[in-house]
C-alpha cells in the first residue's frame, strides 16, 4: 500500500501565510520606528541609538518587561498590546473558513506566531548591541519568547476560533448550556469594563486641575504632548484598576492604594492620567460598587435564563459565564501590572478582584436566572443550538486560504435526509467555455416531478436547452 503524502502549501498559500506572519509585524515596526524617530528629533537628540529604542518599542508592545538606567518598568502600556492581538485576530479569521482543513489551521496557527518570533530574536540581537551605547540593558530572553508567543497565539486563536467555534464545538458535544453562556457572559464583562471607563472620566474630571498640573510638567509643548500620549496609551490600565475598585478589590501604586472603602496616600509616577486617583475616601461612594455589580448581575442571570429550559441549565449557564468573565479579568488584571522603577510595584489585588468578579455574577446571576426561569413558562424556553453554517455562507464570508493540488478535496454537507436526482440532457449545444471567457447565456427548464409512491424522495429532471425566446415568434423591432 503506498504511503500516504504529507500535504504542502502551494505557491498561493505561502503568499498567504506569510502575509498573516509578517503583516501585522511589520506595521507594528513602521509605527515604532516613526514614534521613535519623531520623539528623538523633537528632544534634539543625534539619533544615537534609534535601532535599539525601536527593538526595545517591539519588546514593550509584547509586555516584555525592560530595564532602562538601572530601572525596571514592567508596567507596561495596554492599549497597543490589545491592538496587535486584534490585528492578528483579523488576519487569521480572514484566511480561514469553516471548511478549512485541520492542517491547514494549523499552518495559519504556526506562521502567526513564526513571524513574530524572528522578529524577536532579531530585536533581542539588536537591544544587545545597542546596549554599549545607550541605558538599555537585554531582557530575559526566555520570557520575551514567551511574552511574544503568548500575545500572537491569543490573536491567531480568537480569530481561527470565530471561525470554527461551531464545527469543534459540535465535535466535542459541548452542552447547550454552556454554549448559552457565551453571549451573556461577554455583555456582562463589558459592562463592568465600561463602567469602570465611566468611573475613570469622572475622576479625571474631577481632578482636572491636577491633570493639567502633570501635563504642564512635561516641560514645554513637546513634553505635555508626550505625556498625554502616553496617558492615552496607559488609559486601559487604569479602567481595569477602576473596575477591580469597583467589584470590590484594591490596587496599589507603591506604597498607595485605593479600594472602596479605605485610600491610602503615597507617592506616584507624574503621568497625568494617574491623577485620577483619589486623594481621600469617597464617603459614601462604596454604595455604586454594591449597587452596579449586583444590577449586572441579575441583567446577566436574566439573559441565561432566556437561553435556557429549566432552571438548572439557567444556573449552570450563569455559574460557567461567570468563571469565564473572571478567567479573563484575572489574564487583564496581571498583565496591566508590574514593577516601576524606585516606586515599587504597580497591580491590582488579583486573588479579590477574581474572587468577587465570580462571586457577583455567580451569586446574583444564579438566583435572579432561576427565579426568572421558574416564573417563565417551559413553552418560552431559550434559544436552542443553531445548526452549523453552510459552507457556502462561510466561504463567501471571508477568502479563505487557497486550495492546493495536495490538499485533501472540501466536501459539502447538505441536508442527509433530502435526495435529488438530477437528470442533464445534452441537445447540442456548446459546453461553457473555460479560462477568463465570458459564459454565453442558457436558459435551464426544471420540472419537479412529485410522486406519492416515492415517499420523501423527490425527483428532479432538468432539461438545458438553447435559449428560446419568450417573446412570440416573429420579426423583432428595437421595441423588443
Amino acid at each position: 500500500m503506498p504511503s500516504r503524502s504529507r500535504p504542502s502549501p502551494t505557491p498561493e498559500q505561502v503568499r498567504a501565510l506569510l502575509n498573516v506572519a509578517l503583516r501585522p509585524a511589520l506595521l507594528a515596526l513602521v509605527v515604532i520606528a516613526t514614534c521613535m524617530v519623531l520623539t528623538l528629533v523633537a528632544a534634539n537628540s543625534d539619533l544615537t541609538g534609534t535601532s535599539g529604542a525601536i527593538a526595545a518599542g517591539w519588546l514593550a508592545l509584547h509586555q516584555v518587561p525592560l530595564t532602562i538606567g538601572g530601572a525596571s518598568l514592567g508596567v507596561l502600556p495596554l492599549l497597543p498590546t490589545l491592538v496587535m492581538v486584534a490585528a492578528v485576530a483579523r488576519g487569521c479569521s480572514r484566511v480561514v473558513t469553516a471548511s478549512t482543513p485541520r492542517h491547514e489551521c494549523w499552518w495559519v496557527l504556526g506562521a502567526a506566531v513564526a513571524g513574530p518570533v524572528v522578529v524577536t530574536a532579531i530585536a533581542l540581537a539588536v537591544v544587545a548591541d545597542a546596549s554599549s551605547v545607550i541605558p538599555l540593558s537585554s531582557p530575559n530572553t526566555l520570557a520575551a519568547l514567551v511574552w511574544v508567543i503568548a500575545v500572537h497565539l491569543i490573536g491567531a486563536g480568537i480569530g481561527i476560533g470565530v471561525r470554527l467555534w461551531r464545527p469543534v464545538v459540535t465535535l466535542l458535544g459541548v452542552p447547550d448550556w454552556v454554549l448559552a453562556a457565551a453571549r451573556p457572559a461577554t455583555r456582562s464583562g463589558m459592562a463592568l469594563l465600561a463602567t469602570g471607563a465611566a468611573i475613570t472620566v469622572a475622576s479625571l474630571l474631577a481632578s482636572w486641575s491636577t491633570v493639567g498640573m502633570l501635563v504642564e510638567a512635561g516641560d514645554g509643548f513637546m513634553g505635555g504632548l508626550g505625556l498625554t500620549v502616553l496617558s492615552i496609551l496607559y488609559l486601559p490600565n487604569v479602567v481595569v484598576g477602576a473596575t477591580a475598585v469597583l467589584v470590590g478589590s484594591a490596587i496599589h501604586v507603591g506604597s498607595a492604594s485605593v479600594s472602596l472603602f479605605d485610600v491610602v496616600g503615597g507617592p506616584v509616577p507624574a503621568l497625568p492620567v494617574l491623577g485620577a486617583l483619589p486623594e481621600q475616601a469617597g464617603g459614601d461612594g462604596w454604595l455604586v460598587g454594591l449597587v452596579v455589580p449586583a444590577a449586572i448581575g441579575i441583567m446577566f442571570g436574566r439573559e441565561c435564563a432566556r437561553r435556557a429550559p429549566s432552571p438548572l441549565s439557567a444556573v449552570q449557564t450563569a455559574l460557567v459565564g461567570s468563571a469565564g468573565v473572571a478567567l479573563v479579568f484575572a489574564l487583564l488584571g496581571f498583565v496591566s501590572g508590574g514593577a516601576i522603577g524606585s516606586f515599587g510595584s504597580v497591580g491590582i489585588d488579583l486573588l479579590t478582584f477574581v474572587g468577587a468578579t465570580f462571586g457577583w455574577l455567580a451569586v446574583f446571576g444564579s438566583a435572579a436566572a432561576a427565579l426568572s426561569r421558574w416564573r417563565t413558562p417551559p413553552a418560552a424556553a431559550g434559544e436552542p443550538r443553531r445548526a452549523p453554517a453552510a459552507a457556502s455562507a462561510a466561504a463567501t464570508a471571508s477568502p479563505a486560504l487557497p486550495s492546493g493540488p495536495n490538499s485533501p478535496p472540501r466536501t459539502e454537507r447538505g441536508d442527509a435526509s433530502t435526495v435529488i436526482d438530477a437528470e442533464l440532457l445534452d441537445d447540442g449545444a456548446k459546453a461553457l467555455p473555460g479560462g477568463d471567457a465570458e459564459p454565453t447565456a442558457v436558459v435551464v427548464d426544471a420540472e419537479i416531478v412529485d410522486d406519492a409512491d416515492a415517499g420523501d424522495d423527490a425527483v428532479a429532471q432538468v432539461t438545458e436547452s438553447t435559449g428560446q425566446p419568450d417573446l412570440p415568434d416573429g420579426r423583432r423591432t428595437s421595441s423588443d
